[in-house]
């Protein structure tokens, strides 16, 4: 019975150590994968924009940059003074839409030509804003609670006009979003718009009619300040990934993601969660990828997690066939992505 019991034994601890070894295999080859420099050192960018051969940063400065993949070159295409942080863009019809993060919400257009506008209601004075999603021309803003309610915006004529949703979401108190990578909103048609939100509760918010009427589902996150979903993506209309935890502590892996298919009627936890805290999560081929302050992982299905890459990285985004994640000191580093 001894000799069987070590022979078991003996089975397990292999079968862990070749898991092991087979995980820490892109982990390894990703130490080499190239690092390019974008911006200043002091900057660090959340919001990513793709296009062809360009790349949008929003950064941490207030500025935005351009760089050109194919000339391997960058350029500042917006700088202003006493400008919060851009921590989102997106575009649409060649108009880039930067969102800026601060004391008042404020949106930067960007128009082919060069033109310069903003967008700044009254209703946005002393609002945080912390993202926004263009499908077309429909476009999908949120910001944090004034006066018990979310902020929500939308647009059905590519930007021109902005108004607040029909549908009023109420937050609990300490309820907020994470404007961490410009990914915790979502347009997956014409007129079904998602959320995600953290704090003292964690919700995934959803309309099917251009924000009339809500859904709301309760994502079972430990309750405090700095803990929550804080990015999400779908695969589909029923398969999709929320990703979080605690930015102070992003070390800690138990209930930083959930996975769901039923398009968000149920969510549950993953059974091999990543390496801790997520703040982005991206999804190409049949791969989600989720990056954060410790490193990135990867999943087929958001129930099990791979070990990527080691490092701090903000915000992922796919960019001619790579996966490309923000770092520190104006930098990106891309990775070839897995092939299922």
């Amino acid at each position: 019975m001894r000799s069987l019991t070590l022979v078991i034994v003996s089975f397990f601890l292999l079968g862990n150590v070749s898991k092991s070894l087979a995980q820490k295999k892109y982990v390894r080859k990703n130490r080499t994968a190239p690092i390019t420099i974008y911006g200043d050192s002091n900057m660090y960018s959340r919001g990513i924009y793709v296009d062809s051969s360009l790349i949008y940063f929003g950064s941490s400065d207030g500025s935005v940059i351009e760089y050109n993949a194919e000339e391997d070159k960058s350029k500042s295409v917006l700088k202003l003074a006493r400008r919060g942080e851009n921590r989102d863009v997106e575009a649409y019809n060649g108009t880039l839409f930067v969102m800026q993060s601060g004391d008042n919400g404020s949106v930067t257009k960007l128009t082919p030509g060069g033109g310069v506008g903003f967008i700044e209601p009254l209703e946005w004075k002393g609002v945080f804003l912390d993202a926004l999603d263009f499908n077309g021309k429909i476009g999908f803003l949120l910001g944090d609670p004034i006066d018990g309610y979310f902020t929500l915006y939308h647009t059905l004529d590519g930007g021109k006009t902005w108004s607040p949703c029909e549908g009023k979401v109420s937050a609990v108190t300490g309820e907020a979003a994470f404007a961490a990578s410009g990914s915790n909103v979502h347009i997956a048609n014409d007129s079904t718009y998602m959320f995600i939100t953290g704090g003292m509760a964690s919700k995934f918010h959803k309309s099917t009619d251009n924000g009339k009427t809500w859904v709301t589902v309760d994502i079972p996150y430990y309750p405090s300040e700095t803990t929550g979903a804080y990015s999400m993506c779908f695969a589909d209309d029923m398969n999709g990934v929320i990703v979080g935890g605690n930015y102070k502590q992003p070390e800690l892996q138990m209930n930083t993601t959930y996975y769901t298919h039923d398009g968000g009627e149920t969510w549950f936890n993953s059974f091999d969660p990543p390496g801790g805290y997520r703040s982005s999560v991206v999804y190409r081929n049949g791969v989600f990828y989720a990056g954060g302050h410790n490193g990135i992982d990867f999943s087929y299905d958001g129930e099990e997690w791979t070990p990527f890459a080691e490092g701090k990285y903000y915000a992922l985004s796919i960019f001619q066939g790579q996966l490309i994640a923000t770092m520190r000191h104006g930098r990106f580093q891309s990775f070839n992505l897995i092939n299922p």
